[in-house]
């Protein structure tokens, strides 16, 4: 797995016994990796004095009652103590999705307990758990030091908001990428293929606070970048909340603008269940959503770019039923019809499951289906628009390659002969032709994705254009389009 490139060590150092002898205990987590799925690697430090053993758990969090005995344990290394080194990886598809916390726990001969809690993370395997707090230390036993010997924590990112840069774009449109980690490696990477924007997703529950946003979009501005916010909210919380839900989100995205983002997607592939409540999915209701998000975010930074929520690309209507999912074209025409592009600035799409080159409109093995390519797809979002002044964001465009990772999982298994040259070739060409699209003018493609990592029943690291072996053929490949 890629490596965490912008850590933020909660370190701490802490005296045992006596000032001879010191006990470091610690997890080296980034606060802003707080949803994980599949295996995680976990590094840090067990080195208290006169350690018989120790090993990881973890168990379930609640805020309101952190504490509790019921702490399963995921790695059991060796004895020996460990110096910022790997401790060994847990597999998070034993567990279901939730909030959790992870304890390492360390024991001394005299049969003493040392502790170092990180929370909360949120387990997200079935797409379903999602967490806008940062990661903290909750716990750790073997603190000596006092609060006010404390280092105070890290409000650099927030203490001013770092101004949008001055970005020259130098492709036929401009294009970015999504990204987990946005390490330097990323950096760079898209930095090479010209690319100026990039783009978070990012959780909203009632009651969040703007700090994880606020720092994504500092961090995105001082690497010199354009920032994209997919913000999203929680399905069972809509479903009951009604428009006070809708307002109180509407608010947060108001709130976020204010910070300085300079494009805001308003929720995510609402024509599905897993996105949007069962029984409830329509283009209607997503329009008063909508609405209220247009005036808020425009009311706090009329610069901010208001992005409709992208949709996933979908004929399974017939197969599941309208409670559980409309096929896109259906949703496209309904959004169309319900006056949604009154209150955006863009509509967005997503196109994700290319197996051919994108020039192609017809040959896939697998069916005929429109969204397998991309010319269709673009039409399929164009045409119920073809009568409003406003045009298409492609705030997802990737192809999957299980190059360097193996077999790919049965329901991904379309895939498995796409190369990473295809995907580096594909993703120019697709670039060059939604440039070229006449139908609708696309005014911007987030490649999906740079640096994800996961490679499980989610292949998401399938996607990343950042290979196994760190090299990126699709930024030579796009760098190639610069004029």
């Amino acid at each position: 797995m890629l490596r965490l490139t912008w850590l933020l060590l909660l370190t701490f150092v802490f005296a045992f016994v006596s000032a001879a002898q010191t006990a470091d205990l610690r997890l080296e987590w980034d606060p802003a990796r707080n949803i994980i799925t599949g295996s995680v690697d976990l590094r840090g430090t067990a080195n208290v004095p006169d350690q018989q053993f120790f090993y990881v758990e973890a168990a379930q969090y609640d805020p309101s009652m952190p504490e509790t005995d019921l702490w399963t344990p995921i790695v059991l290394p060796p004895m020996a103590a460990i110096v910022d080194g790997e401790i060994g990886a847990w597999h998070t598809a034993v567990f279901p999705d939730g909030l959790y916390q992870v304890r390492l726990h360390a024991i001394n001969s005299a049969q003493e307990n040392f502790y170092y809690v990180l929370a909360p993370i949120a387990i997200n395997n079935d797409g379903q758990t999602m967490n806008s707090v940062p990661v903290q230390v909750i716990e750790n036993t073997a603190m000596t030091e006092t609060a006010e010997d404390m280092p105070a924590e890290d409000e650099s990112a927030g203490a001013q908001m770092i101004p949008a840069p001055q970005v020259e774009n130098r492709l036929p449109i401009p294009v970015g990428g999504h990204v987990l980690h946005f390490g330097d490696a990323a950096k760079a990477a898209m930095k090479s293929a010209g690319m100026t924007w990039v783009k978070w997703q990012i959780p909203y529950f009632e009651g969040t606070d703007l700090t994880v946003a606020r720092d994504r979009i500092n961090w995105s501005h001082e690497a010199g970048f354009l920032v994209l916010l997919s913000v999203t909210g929680e399905k069972h919380a809509l479903a009951e909340g009604g428009d006070a839900y809708l307002d109180e989100y509407a608010q947060f995205l108001g709130g976020v603008a204010g910070l300085g983002a300079d494009a805001i997607e308003v929720w995510n592939e609402m024509n599905i269940d897993r996105e949007w409540p069962t029984g409830q999915i329509d283009p209607r209701r997503y329009k008063v959503m909508l609405e209220k998000a247009y005036t808020q975010i425009k009311a706090a930074n009329p610069d901010t770019i208001v992005i409709t929520g992208a949709l996933a690309p979908t004929g399974a209507e017939g197969a599941f039923g309208l409670a559980a999912v409309w096929n896109d074209d259906r949703y496209y025409w309904g959004m169309a019809n319900a006056g949604v592009a009154e209150f955006a600035d863009c509509i967005g799409a997503h196109y994700n499951e290319g197996i051919l080159p994108p020039t192609s409109q017809g040959g896939d093995p697998r069916d005929e289906y429109p969204t397998r390519y991309l010319p269709l797809m673009l039409q399929r979002v164009a045409f119920p628009f073809r009568n409003f002044d406003i045009p298409m964001c492609m705030t997802e465009m990737g192809y999957l390659s299980p190059e360097g990772y193996g077999r790919l999982p049965d329901a991904f298994n379309w895939a498995a002969y796409t190369s990473v040259q295809e995907q580096a070739r594909w993703l120019a060409d697709a670039i060059q032709i939604s440039a070229n699209f006449q139908r609708m003018p696309v005014e911007m493609i987030i490649v999906w994705n740079i640096d994800f990592e996961s490679y499980d029943n989610d292949p998401q690291a399938g996607y990343a254009i950042i290979r196994p072996d760190g090299s990126c053929p699709a930024c030579e490949t796009i760098a190639a389009l610069q004029r």
